[in-house]
């Protein structure tokens, strides 16, 4: 019997929301912090958070990009930093 191909994770998580990215990055520093998972799955977990943590730094850099197009097409050419 052919074995199923599972789906990549990293596919899964280029499709899902932003937002569903920050829940789930929040639930692995959760089970990082609490320390009752064995060494090898935490390990995982921790290469699974830095994954979310550069897609989703990738995401915010995109948008900060898309205002500032949009800034400057509507005619106001000045960036206003974004850290305050």
């Amino acid at each position: 019997m052919p074995k199923l191909k599972k789906p990549g994770k990293t596919k899964m998580k280029e499709t899902i929301s932003f937002e569903e990215k920050l829940k789930q990055l929040k639930m692995i520093v959760e089970d990082l912090e609490n320390g009752e998972i064995p060494l090898k799955e935490s390990m995982g977990k921790y290469q699974e958070g830095l994954d979310f943590i550069k897609q989703c730094h990738e995401e915010l850099e995109n948008a900060e990009l898309k205002i500032e197009k949009i800034m400057k097409k509507e005619g106001k050419i000045t960036t206003e930093s974004m850290n305050d």
